[in-house]
């Protein structure tokens, strides 16, 4: 035993150096994903690439980025990965050898501070959201001053009394000086010719959109023209039409697709 001093259970060699606890272990924000997790939720999901893209664009250095624009794939799955384990964020691929897609908890839609419903995808819905996604991503590269509003933010706003309300589209821009709006929809498919005429119909008598922007494939497009043909000209004008890449459908290339015979 002799002379050597006994230490109390629990007390540190006087060499060794206190642990240092961190109070706070878990994923922190910052502004880039403030401004994400709005978008997550309004658009209802993202697929991996297309939030790439999105945060890509919120990058504080954007000129570090292997591919300008877009975050790359093994940065975005270390962003947002711990958020998933945090609660805030969900992730799913749904079919084989394809990308997945991201939505908010309703935890996550607290911190996006968006009084919207929580949302679950369905196989179903994700071809036509992520089709909306795209058009959002190219609206916003050539319309950066305007501001987006989602359906899902449309709807939420709304306060229907009647039984029969109005055609809400897929989003609406309005312009950096709130003085016009425009209504923004995507169509993959062709729907019946009476479902059509009572979209456009719709559309065209909603006196808030000073334009409509259809964005669509061309068979699509040319369902859609031959109804919106149907209204009073002072109507048609406000009709514009784009392929899904924001490429203008013009009357010349209709009347040659259509003389050619396909």
């Amino acid at each position: 035993m002799g002379n050597t001093p006994h230490r109390a259970e629990g007390e540190q060699h006087p060499r060794q150096k206190a642990r240092r606890v961190h109070m706070n272990s878990g994923p922190q924000l910052n502004e880039r994903l403030e401004a994400f997790w709005p978008i997550v939720g309004q658009q209802g999901l993202l697929r991996f690439d297309q939030a790439q893209r999105f945060l890509g664009r919120l990058s504080p250095e954007p000129g570090k980025m292997k591919q300008p624009g877009t975050l790359s794939a093994e940065r975005t799955r270390k962003l947002l990965r711990p958020w998933i384990d945090e609660g805030v964020l969900l992730y799913k691929a749904y079919y084989v050898r394809q990308k997945g897609v991201f939505w908010l908890t309703a935890k996550g839609y607290r911190y996006a501070k968006l009084n919207l419903r929580y949302y679950e995808p369905s196989p179903s819905t994700l071809p036509h959201l992520c089709a909306v996604n795209e058009v959002r991503l190219l609206i916003e590269a050539r319309c950066p001053k305007n501001t987006w509003r989602s359906e899902r933010e449309i709807r939420a706003m709304q306060n229907v009394k009647d039984s029969t309300p109005p055609h809400v589209p897929d989003a609406e821009l309005i312009s950096a000086n709130g003085h016009s709006v425009i209504g923004i929809e995507c169509e993959l498919t062709v729907k019946s010719e009476k479902r059509l005429e009572e979209i456009v119909f719709d559309l065209a008598g909603n006196k808030r959109y000073s334009t409509i922007w259809y964005f669509a494939p061309e068979p699509v497009y040319r369902a859609v023209k031959k109804a919106v043909n149907k209204l009073p000209a002072e109507h048609r004008k406000r009709f514009a039409f784009y392929s899904l890449n924001g490429d203008p459908y013009t009357h010349e290339s209709r009347e040659s697709t259509q003389e050619s015979g396909t």
